[in-house]
């Protein structure tokens, strides 16, 4: 009866160990739930990379360099290597949301700009990107036929070269969205054989890295 008795204590005292011990690791996690802990979510950068959340508000680490996110303007992309942002050419154009360009120290520098349009009330998106393409080196208006579509990744643009003329050759990709109509250009610069009738544009290696650019490009509808 005696060894039956202790064996009962040795149970009752157990379980209150146990439940001691449970009490304690459930309370530490809650603690540390409410101190920071985040949740294994990934978001994916432009360039494909993956960062997660961290810090007391868990928001999403920053992408790597290279990557631009724009959640004032609703866009994010990847930058072809070796472009920097182009501070100085931020002014009153109020339209320009973008301006980034390569080689800055040279005069042969390469360029890429991105603008957004708003679309006025009764205008359709491709009446604006008309009112907006100023063809070079005369500033002729365009006109409807001179846009080509173009399905890059999950994106329909509509492309036009703007200027072709000493050395310059900057081609305009329209993308148009609920409000406003997003244009992003590549200015490339010394293109020894711009004259040539045969030249594909696309196939420049400036135009091949800002295509690249497009492939990546997350867009928000506004």
């Amino acid at each position: 009866m005696k060894n039956l008795l202790i064996g009962v204590v040795i149970l009752v005292l157990i379980g209150i160990a146990g439940f001691l011990y449970r009490n304690s690791v459930e309370s530490h996690q809650g603690s540390i739930v409410g101190t920071g802990a985040c949740t294994l979510e990934a978001k994916i950068c432009p360039d494909g990379t993956a960062v997660g959340r961290s810090g007391p508000d868990c928001a999403f680490a920053a992408c790597p360099a290279g990557n631009v996110e724009d959640a004032d303007d609703g866009i994010s992309y990847a930058l072809p290597a070796g472009y920097i942002a182009d501070d100085n050419a931020y002014g009153a154009d109020t339209t320009l949301i973008g301006a980034f360009v390569k080689n800055a120290t040279t005069t042969s520098s390469q360029t890429i700009i991105v603008r957004a349009y708003p679309i006025p009330d009764g205008e359709t998106a491709q009446q604006v990107m008309i009112e907006n393409t100023r063809l070079e080196p005369s500033d002729m208006p365009a006109t409807a036929s001179a846009f080509t579509p173009k399905v890059i990744g999950t994106h329909t643009f509509s492309s036009v070269v703007v200027e072709r003329n000493e050395g310059i050759v900057d081609s305009a990709y329209y993308l148009p969205r609920t409000s406003d109509v997003l244009r992003f250009d590549i200015v490339a610069k010394d293109v020894q054989d711009w004259t040539d009738p045969g030249l594909v544009v696309d196939s420049l290696p400036e135009h091949q890295a800002f295509l690249k650019m497009l492939n990546t490009l997350q867009v928000q509808d506004k």
